[in-house]
């Protein structure tokens, strides 16, 4: 039983003191790393296809745009859903999500 103790305890020694010095090397790199990277003012520019373009004419898509298209696709769903499934009680709302969550579990174990 002892030999076996001992195994195990040098074991984990072993595991955190190659830990630490895995730790120590990350440590160490994201500081030579930091002090090579210079900040400049050319890398905030706007950049695409090889053109620099003006700030004024960048823009990136609003979120709410994926928001309506999702809402306009399943419109007809939820509002059918929501006719005939919403009590306004909040256990109904827990015995749905519960199973809910049995469906996830049961296609995350099949899969």
């Amino acid at each position: 039983m002892m030999p076996l103790l001992m195994m195990v305890l040098e074991a984990a020694f072993v595991i955190a003191v190659v830990l630490l010095i895995l730790l120590a090397i990350y440590g160490f790199s994201i500081k030579v790393t930091k002090s090579l990277s210079r900040e400049s003012l050319e890398k905030r520019k706007p950049f695409a296809c090889g053109e620099s373009i003006p700030p004024s004419k960048t823009s990136l898509p609003d979120m709410s745009m994926y928001a309506i298209v999702w809402r306009r696709v399943f419109q007809s769903l939820y509002t059918t859903l929501r006719d005939k499934l919403h009590t306004g009680i909040l256990s109904d709302w827990l015995v749905w999500m519960f199973i809910f969550m049995v469906v996830i579990v049961i296609v995350l174990v099949v899969v």
